[in-house]
C-alpha cells in the first residue's frame, strides 16, 4: 500500500491542489489543522488512488463534489477564509500521514496488485467509510 500512496501522491499534494500553494503566512497566526480537514483531504485523495489502481472502481464526481463543498462550509463555519485556508492553518501533512499509516496498517498491504486494491476499495464501500462513500463500482 505504501507503493499506492507514493504512486499517487496521497494527502498534502491534493490539499495543495484543492486550496492552492501556501502563501507567506505569519507563523503566529496559524491555527492547528482541523481533524475534519485532514480526514477529508485523506479520504478524497485515497479514493482517487484506489480508483486509479482498480479498473472496476471509480470516484463518484457528485459525492466528491459534495464532500468538497461540505469541507468548505465547515472551514467557513470555523472562521477560515475558504479562498486560502492553508494560509491560516499549520501544515496538514503530519495529520494526513497519520491517517495514511493507519490505513496501511489496517489492510496490511505493502505492494498490492489490482485485485487487492479492488478488495480494499470494496471493503471501504461496504463500510460506508469516508473513502467508501466517494467510490462507485463501474459496470463491467
Amino acid at each position: 500500500m505504501h507503493h499506492l500512496l507514493r504512486r499517487y501522491g496521497c494527502g498534502a499534494a491534493l490539499a495543495l491542489a484543492l486550496f492552492g500553494a501556501p502563501g507567506v503566512a505569519q507563523d503566529a497566526a496559524l491555527r492547528p489543522t482541523p481533524d475534519y480537514f485532514a480526514a477529508a483531504i485523506f479520504d478524497m485523495s485515497m479514493a482517487q488512488a484506489l480508483a486509479r489502481s482498480c479498473a472496476a472502481i471509480s470516484v463518484d464526481p457528485v459525492r466528491s463534489g459534495q464532500r468538497a463543498e461540505a469541507l468548505l462550509e465547515d472551514l467557513s463555519e470555523d472562521g477560515f477564509d475558504t479562498s486560502a485556508p492553508q494560509e491560516q492553518m499549520d501544515n496538514p501533512e503530519g495529520a494526513i500521514e497519520v491517517l495514511q499509516l493507519e490505513f496501511v496498517a489496517r489492510y496490511d498491504l505493502d505492494t498490492p496488485g489490482e485485485e487487492q486494491v479492488c478488495e480494499v476499495a470494496r471493503a471501504e464501500m461496504s463500510e460506508a467509510s469516508g473513502i467508501g462513500q466517494l467510490l462507485v463500482e463501474v459496470p463491467g
